[in-house]
């Protein structure tokens, strides 16, 4: 996923005046726990603080390396904010492709201000792929077409939707291209403009797929040539 820094305390925790380190005093990561397997696209965490220390930021990042005071490097920064006092959960408001993340929380003492980091806690959120609805109209005016709406989502960036038209086994048409992830599901249009020899009305079987990194769904209707 494309990483989008902001324009908050994140960005100034490394280089800071302040003394950090990453083993002493840390936050200690609950949820998602190291390794878990998360199918939401926008997790809920949760940690625990130790006596007199203050939340100050959560950074999420698609690798674990980290920097000597236990930051996560800028080029791998994918989502994060700041935290105040006692805040011990957080959820991203931008969904999460899905891919391998670490996550770690960055937290102060009230008293002497020392920055700890947390070590990263490992999450991955698996491909989801759905095709939810696929429909087909014919038209014959101004010129024989057959119109396929589909309406998919997918958790990943570029997942390839294809549709094919068979007649019996013969394959008469096909299309396919790849479309922007949306985990919110998203209409998507096909036209086939008939040639001959099919013939006005003829059974046909559709099959759409949408596919990425090894996992297929796949939704199959019968329709008629326009």
């Amino acid at each position: 996923m494309e990483a989008h820094p902001r324009n908050i305390l994140i960005a100034s925790l490394v280089g800071a005046a302040i003394f950090a380190t990453a083993t002493l005093a840390a936050a200690t990561p609950v949820t998602p726990p190291p390794g878990a397997t998360v199918t939401k696209a926008n997790p809920d965490f949760t940690w625990t603080l130790p006596p007199n220390e203050q939340s100050e930021a959560i950074l999420i990042a698609s690798k674990p390396d980290v920097t000597p005071e236990g930051k996560f490097y800028d080029q791998n920064f994918v989502d994060g904010a700041d935290l105040a006092g006692d805040a011990r959960e957080w959820s991203p408001a931008r969904p999460l492709y899905a891919g391998q993340y670490w996550w770690n929380v960055v937290s102060t003492d009230r008293g002497t201000l020392t920055r700890h980091y947390s070590a990263p806690a490992e999450f991955t959120i698996p491909v989801a792929l759905r095709l939810y609805r696929v429909t087909a109209r014919r038209f014959s005016f101004p010129r024989r077409r057959l119109w396929l709406d589909v309406i998919a989502s997918a958790n990943v960036e570029r997942p390839l939707l294809r549709v094919r038209l068979l007649h019996g086994r013969r394959i008469v048409w096909k299309a396919a291209h790849e479309v922007d992830g949306n985990i919110i599901p998203g209409a998507y249009d096909f036209y086939w403009y008939p040639r001959r020899p099919v013939k006005q009305g003829t059974r046909l079987r559709l099959i759409t797929t949408i596919s990425s990194g090894g996992v297929t769904r796949t939704r199959s209707i019968h329709v008629r040539a326009p």
